[in-house]
């Protein structure tokens, strides 16, 4: 919760500075679908997000947001009991690498991004909270100067215990919103 509240307070300071500085801000939604990497204790799970957008200069933006992750139950057959999915919460911040901040058009951005993953699996009493980082691409496409469709793929990586990873590709489509425009 007190990320959450950290992150609502970094939006809301960035957007009483943007006239005064010409930092320009924004807003999006996102969902999309979240598919383990070499990972037989999970499912093919849903992902739904929100963000804030901060544009430093002209060709990087900062993302701070908050995604949540609900992962499908296994089907492999290595589990002989019925297992379910994990529970992911990531806080974090992305910087786009190429995007836009409004305006219409199409522009294609690199995303890199570092956060803080928290997995839970009640089943099991799995509480698994680590840093790990993103990377991926992405399409941004102005509809009017305020609103875009924004859609990316990125590969999640999540240090474990004992130098493994937990790796998933998501796969997400959103509409940002920048205000000012």
């Amino acid at each position: 919760m007190k990320k959450v509240v950290g992150i609502a307070l970094l939006v809301l300071v960035a957007a009483q500075t943007s006239p005064a500085q010409g930092i320009k801000f924004g807003v999006g939604v996102a969902g999309g679908i979240d598919i383990p990497v070499v990972q037989n204790d999970q499912g093919n799970g849903s992902i739904f997000g929100f963000k804030g957008r901060v544009k430093l200069i002209s060709a990087i933006a900062l993302e701070p947001g908050v995604f949540f992750t609900k992962y499908g139950d296994p089907t492999n057959e290595d589990f002989t009991m019925d297992i379910e999915g994990s529970k992911l919460t990531s806080f974090g911040i992305d910087a786009t690498l190429g995007s836009g901040f409004g305006g219409t058009g199409i522009r294609p951005y690199g995303v890199f991004g570092i956060g803080s993953y928290k997995m839970k699996r009640d089943q099991t009493q799995q509480d698994l909270s680590k840093f790990g980082w993103s990377a991926g691409f992405g399409i941004e496409i102005g509809v009017t100067a305020p609103i875009s469709l924004d859609v990316r793929g990125k590969l999640v990586v999540i240090p474990t215990e004992g130098g493994g990873s937990k790796k998933s590709a998501t796969v997400t489509g959103g509409v940002n919103y920048y205000f000012g425009m």
